[in-house]
């Protein structure tokens, strides 16, 4: 004996599952068109300009050297990303703008787009001849943060300076070249040997 649900429940189970089915059915509809659209396409990371033989100098207000900037391959990226240097060199002169104090070497740099930072990256060489008329000294290390407006450089990594008169190993330098300071920061090693005059 079959049972007969009355017409009226029938009616909602018909309506329920239309209603399903009408579900169901916009749902992949929706799957299909998401699948169907391109994807935003990402910012591009390429350079919009490259200059080959790259030299900048930044001049005081009084119109003198305060350094210059020399690079065989200078890349500029999109937007705020900054601009890649390759083989960045770095000359800071004394306040005459004729005199280099301090010579800053690397295998890569990178300068903010706000021109505020210059990373060094790589090897760094920090050289200070006798011709600038103060005692020179050489410190290598890696991966420097300069901020040239406070002629200001530093590192976490290891460096190692070399004077006349010794040697001085340490990890972490701060180096206030306007002042002739390097802080060095831990595991401080050297040897110092006075002229004898």
């Amino acid at each position: 004996m079959v049972m007969r649900l009355p017409e009226q429940v029938q009616g909602w189970f018909y309506l329920a599952g239309l209603l399903l089915l009408t579900g169901l059915s916009y749902g992949l509809l929706r799957w299909v068109e998401s699948s169907m659209q391109t994807p935003a396409p990402a910012e591009s990371q390429a350079p919009v300009l490259i200059v080959e033989q790259f030299r900048a100098v930044r001049m005081s207000m009084a119109g003198l050297r305060e350094y210059v900037v020399e690079a065989p391959l200078l890349r500029q990226l999109p937007s705020q990303l900054g601009t890649q240097i390759e083989q960045p060199v770095l000359d800071w002169y004394q306040p005459d703008g004729q005199t280099r104090e301090w010579q800053l070497r690397a295998t890569q740099g990178w300068v903010a787009a706000d021109q505020k930072t210059i990373r060094l990256e790589g090897d760094v060489v920090m050289l200070r001849t006798a011709d600038s008329g103060k005692p020179p000294v050489e410190v290598t290390t890696r991966d420097v943060l300069v901020r040239p407006a406070d002629r200001y450089a530093e590192t976490a990594a290891p460096a190692r300076a070399i004077t006349p008169g010794g040697e001085l190993r340490a990890v972490g330098v701060r180096a206030y070249l306007d002042r002739e300071q390097l802080e060095l920061l831990s595991e401080v090693r050297g040897y110092y040997e006075p002229s004898k005059r």
